[in-house]
């Protein structure tokens, strides 16, 4: 089990080129939320959790950019490496990476990837011989590259001590959760899943409905499917496509599809497009003209109201109300 003492109360993620930025901070906030709980009832100045962002300059130097506690001092005991949004992470990344968290390794700081981001703790060597948890659809291209690692992708998580590694979506979350629970106990953990799971819009548009996959169905052709529609964001996306990623022809997947989700996939894959938009907008920092691209809408408009429909609020309206609520 991987247990944290001393320096590891603080938490440091690793922003290299092309992470997703959405899980980035996600991680932050849930980690800097459980905190914040922790904390309630304390006589101690100091929080009892700090995070840390760690990203590589033009040099090749991985430099602390952001301290949650600004006068802290930057020691992670615990560093995560967060997925990539859409493609792998480069080769040229790797080697960049690889020296220093070699270094951080070797003087006891534990590392953690989520999805994609088990490239970067792979290409210094770490994983040989060891068996490692990721997306499937990274599996196969990691194997590839680094024969000696052996993957399962039916893990969600696998833990080798110094070593954690998960996959399937929404990892980010679990292993946010995880790291909570272990340095801050499970009472916390649970107000924790409580607060990130509460809809800020309850009381004002009883109308709106948050986004919830159901996972635990066991149809694993039908999960496959919904992993398909996730890691693309929902987009671009037709039946013939979700029936071959699931394995079934197009009748059957659709019958499957609705027992086990309660949804169509043409349904399934709007819920997922809206509730990608909720989770930028939470960010609070891409604009709305890149948020409705990334997510193949036509423009802005065109996002506007479909993301109206599904909440009852404008998406510049929902973000100012999710990011004052954090912020209170």
């Amino acid at each position: 089990m991987m247990r944290v003492g001393g320096a590891a109360s603080e938490i440091g993620i690793l922003v290299y080129p092309g992470a997703q930025m959405a899980a980035v901070h996600g991680l932050t906030d849930i980690l800097l939320i459980a905190s914040r709980l922790a904390s309630e009832g304390r006589q101690e100045d100091e929080p009892p959790l700090q995070v840390t962002h760690w990203s590589p300059d033009q040099h090749r130097n991985i430099l602390c950019v952001y301290r949650s506690e600004p006068q802290a001092t930057s020691r992670p005991g615990i560093l995560i490496l967060p997925p990539t949004l859409s493609r792998l992470p480069d080769p040229d990344t790797c080697t960049r990476i690889a020296d220093w968290l070699q270094r951080q390794h070797a003087q006891g700081v534990r590392l953690v990837a989520v999805c994609s981001g088990v490239f970067l703790i792979a290409g210094t060597g770490l994983l040989d011989g060891r068996i490692v948890s990721t997306h499937r659809r990274c599996a196969r291209a990691l194997v590839e590259t680094y024969p000696k690692v052996t993957v399962d992708t039916e893990a969600r998580m696998i833990e080798h001590g110094d070593l954690l590694t998960a996959g399937g979506f929404m990892a980010w979350v679990d292993v946010g959760l995880i790291l909570i629970e272990r340095l801050l106990g499970g009472a916390v953990r649970t107000e924790t899943a409580r607060f990130i799971r509460f809809d800020p819009f309850a009381s004002e548009e009883p109308h709106f409905a948050g986004f919830t996959p159901r996972t635990t169905h066991g149809d694993l052709a039908v999960i496959k499917a919904q992993e398909f529609i996730h890691i693309r964001d929902g987009q671009g996306i037709d039946l013939a496509l979700v029936a071959a990623a699931a394995g079934l022809e197009r009748r059957t997947l659709l019958r499957r599809f609705a027992a086990a989700t309660g949804m169509t996939p043409v349904e399934y894959c709007r819920a997922v497009r809206l509730a990608r938009a909720r989770e930028l907008l939470e960010a609070g920092t891409m604009p709305l003209q890149q948020i409705a691209a990334s997510l193949g809408y036509a423009d802005v408009s065109a996002f506007s109201r479909a993301f109206r429909r599904s909440s009852g609020v404008a998406p510049g309206t929902y973000r100012q109300k999710s990011v004052g609520g954090i912020a209170g």
